[in-house]
This record gives structure tokens, sequence and C-alpha cells, in this order.
């Protein structure tokens, strides 16, 4: 290589060197503007106080990162920011600049912390459209934006309570901006009960003036342990579907738990399916529950109501109507008490009004449930119990001897109320051919324990429900027992256990006719 080329190359590497050094210096004058313009279109945009830390541009890659992004509701520095970014970058291609796109945005550690309503307006200070009517970030669009570690916050109106929150560990939107819906794909983790959501679809345009007409649809899947909820057992597992605006989503799905059990009580597990229609408000998250159709076991029931929250209490509250005619009693009593077999069978139609307030404690002691029950034909599974079944009915038609008077079936009806885990019975009848039972009371569900106290009518005279000479003996008898209209009234009372109640006679009662 000969001296002039030597001189030309030379030139040419200074001359490098030089544009390098140029743009270097270029780029770091401009990075202090840079910082203020993002700032202050943040600001304006969203009608919020901005705080923005460094900001770096890179030529190649063309790239900008950013860190310490907080936005905050002006004036409003008692509740958290609105936005806060541990970091940020945004991926840029030249050509896509003069068309107001930006390709890619890589958010880390995002959190979103969605304030309470304001006692006066009665609606939550999200930022609005600039009053001037100018947006600067209007028309820009994002072809892609990805957030890792983000979290959801709702921020209650009672200081010191802690605020409802979502831990979001994936999230990716397409084509934010373009004014037509946005496509998102999310993962994120429900706290109570403990599970993960993850969910796609498209949400938006987002409308800043009304939020709640912002449109979504979408489909989703949810994987929980029941266990996170004081009382319950069980592994849920829900698909479903989502569309509507986000204050009116209409959603319907399918959950599916084969162990549900409650912990409270030495109950066995049955398998818990549901498939239900519901109307989700996005903007409070209370739920219309217009139909669910519910499996438990075998048995079949439907429900509607709401899952609502109330004034001064945290969370949500449940309330739900509940009816059915194909109730597997054997099924319920397993539930409560894994005595095998269980001490009855038959099917049951039951219809109850069932609350589930807000609360820490186990659910046994949480539920409220009041309505009636109606059995036919039930037979008891012990054989001793059934002959004693059997002969009530034998010694009421009065034919004591009767051997073809067997597996006589019962039918039972009363109306009850769950409290803090305390059955209440009121006028629980258990008839049989011959005889009837009426008693009130109550049944500890934990211990088992019974409390019951009612009368037996038998239509036969008590000399009548004997055999032998004892029927002559107690001729003298009949017009003591004689009452009511009844040809035998006694006086009983029922303790001891469910698996192994004890029924003893009240005679003084029974003799005075009280």
């Amino acid at each position: 290589m000969n001296r002039r080329w030597k001189i030309v190359l030379g030139g040419l590497f200074a001359l490098a060197a030089l544009a390098a050094i140029v743009v270097a210096v270029a780029v770091r004058q401009l990075e202090p503007r840079l910082h203020d313009w993002v700032a202050s279109s943040l600001d304006h945009s969203l009608q919020s106080e901005v705080q923005l830390g460094e900001v770096r541009l890179h030529w190649y890659p063309l790239r900008l990162t950013a860190r310490d992004l907080t936005v905050r509701h002006r004036g409003r520095a008692d509740i958290p920011p609105l936005i806060v970014v541990a970091s940020f970058t945004v991926d840029l291609k030249p050509f896509d600049l003069w068309n107001a796109t930006i390709e890619e945005v890589r958010v880390e550690g995002l959190e979103v912390n969605i304030p309470p309503k304001d006692d006066v307006t009665g609606s939550r200070p999200l930022p609005r459209p600039p009053a001037d009517g100018h947006d600067r970030g209007a028309g820009l669009v994002v072809r892609r934006l990805t957030a890792t570690n983000a979290r959801l916050s709702i921020v209650p109106k009672t200081e010191g309570k802690n605020p409802k929150v979502w831990d979001i560990f994936e999230l990716e939107m397409q084509e934010l901006g373009r004014g037509a819906p946005a496509r998102f794909r999310a993962a994120l983790i429900n706290p109570i009960p403990y599970g993960t959501i993850e969910t796609s679809g498209r949400f938006g345009p987002w409308d800043p003036n009304e939020p709640g007409t912002s449109a979504i649809e979408g489909e989703y899947t949810f994987a929980a342990d029941l266990g996170t909820i004081k009382g319950l057992h069980g592994q849920l597992s829900a698909i479903g579907t989502m569309t509507g605006v986000l204050a009116q989503v209409h959603t319907r799905g399918e959950t599916r738990t084969p162990d549900f059990r409650l912990t409270a009580l030495t109950g066995g597990s049955l398998p818990l399916t549901t498939s239900y229609e519901a109307v989700v408000d996005g903007t409070k998250g209370d739920v219309e529950l217009t139909s669910v159709h519910v499996t438990l076991g075998k048995s079949p029931l439907l429900a509607r109501g709401v899952v609502e929250g109330t004034h001064g209490r945290r969370g949500k509250r449940i309330v739900l109507s509940i009816a059915s005619t194909q109730v597997d009693l054997a099924e319920l009593l397993h539930l409560a008490s894994a005595t095998q077999p269980p001490m009855a069978r038959g099917t049951a139609a039951i219809d109850a009004a069932f609350t589930l307030p807000q609360g820490s404690e186990e659910v046994l002691e949480r539920l409220e449930l009041t309505g009636s029950l109606r059995a036919g034909r039930l037979r008891f599974a012990d054989d001793h119990v059934q002959e004693e079944i059997d002969t009530l009915s034998r010694r009421g038609q009065g034919r004591p001897a009767d051997r073809s008077i067997e597996n006589v079936g019962s039918n039972v009806a009363g109306s009850f109320s769950l409290r803090r885990g305390i059955v209440t019975h009121r006028a629980l009848a258990f008839a049989v051919p011959g005889a009837t039972v009426s008693l009130d009371g109550t049944h500890h569900l934990q211990s088992k324990t019974l409390a019951l106290e009612g009368e037996v009518r038998l239509n036969a005279s008590i000399s009548n429900t004997l055999t032998g000479f004892k029927r002559w003996l107690a001729k003298p008898l009949d017009p003591l027992f004689h009452k009511h209209g009844a040809g035998t009234r006694l006086v009983i009372r029922v303790d001891g256990t469910q698996d192994h109640p004890k029924v003893g006679l009240e005679l003084g009662k029974t003799l005075r006719g009280k």
C-alpha cells in the first residue's frame, strides 16, 4: 500500500472517530432534553404529577431506556402513586418514527394502584384527557408492550386496611393506541383463594371519560387451592369466556373441584362441579350470578345471587338462593360426617337462602343458611335403627306383632337455620305410617351433639301398642296418654350425637299434656 492510500485511510478513520465522538456528545446533550420531553408529555397526557429518573438513548440498536418513573395523582399525596415503574425500554425503528409507531416497550417492576372512590364525586380520581383537548400521545401506536413483575392494587378507603393485590407476573399487549381493541395476554396471582389466572383476548379502546364503557372480550383459566380459605379443602380448576364492557362483563364458564370438603367437620370429600353465567362489574368487582348449576356428588342444585361489597367492610359477601329436588341425603350426611355407611339414605328437596359474610374466620363459623328440607321414603342404613322405625310404625298402627310391616320408609320435613356451625330445627317432622314425631332444637355440626325436644303422636292408644296381657293391663292408662287428638301422645327428648342419638321419655310433661 503506497503512502497516498495510507493517508486516505488514516483520514477516514480519524473522520469516523470524530463523527463517533460528535454523535456521543450529541446524544449526551440530547438526553436531558429527551428526559424533559418524556416527563412533560406524560404529565400533560395523564394530567398527573410525573417524576422520571435517568433517561438514556442508544443509537445502535435505536433504543431508549429510562428508570424510576412515578405517576402521582395531582394534589393527592395522601394515597399511593397511580403508576410506579422501576425501568422501561423502548425499541425504535427510524422509519416507524415518521408514523408515530413504537416497535416494543418492555416494562420491569410495574405497579398500578387504583385509588378509592372520592366521597364527594363517587368516582375514582383516574387520569382524564387534557382540558385543552390536545393529547401529545394521541395517535401513538405501540406494537408490543410486555411487563414482568407487575402488581395491581385496589387501595381501600379506610386507612390502615391492606389493599387487595394481584401479582401479574406476565403481561403482553399488542397494537396499543390505534383507537381499536388491543390484544392482550396475562398471567396473574389471585390472592383468595390463592391461585393462578391465565387470560387472553381483546381490550379497549380505553375511554378515559367513561372507563366503564371500555370493551373487553376473551377467555380465561383459573387454578386455585381452596385450602387457602379457612374451613375449606379442595383443588379448583375453572375455564370461562367473557364479553362486554368493563362495567358489565358477561361471563360464563365451568369449575371442577374433585375433592371438596369442609375441614371444620369430620366428614368426607365430594366432587363439586358448577356451570355458571354471571355479570361482573369490573369497576367495582361486584358479581351478579344469574345462573349457577351446581353438582355436589350426584346432587344437582340451582343457585343464583350476588357477590358484592358492603359499606365499611373489606372484601365481598356472597348471597345466594339455592334450590333442589334431588339432593342425595346419604352424600350430604357423608359431607357432614364420615360415618360409614351414612346413617340414612333417600332423596331430599331443599330450598334455602345462603349468606357468607366477609371475614377471616372459618367458613362454617361465617356461613348463614335458612330454609326448608323435605325427604320422602327415607331409610336408615343401620339395621337396628331401621328395625326401631319399623316397630314404631307397627305400634302406631296398633299392630305391634305384624311382621309384614317392615323396611318402612320415613318422610321428613322441616325448617332450619344454620349460624356459627349450629343448626336450629323448627317443626322438624318425622312421619311413618301410624306415627309422627315433631321436634324443635339444635344440632351442633362440629361436636355432632343433639339437643331436641318434641312429641310423638301415635294413631293407636297406648294399650294397642302392646301385645298379650300387657295390652289388658294398659287399658286403664289409655285416657292418660290420649291427648290433643292423638291415640297416644308422648313428650320426648333427643340427645347424644348424630351418629348415636338417645331418645328419652319426658313422663311428667306427657301426663300433664304439655
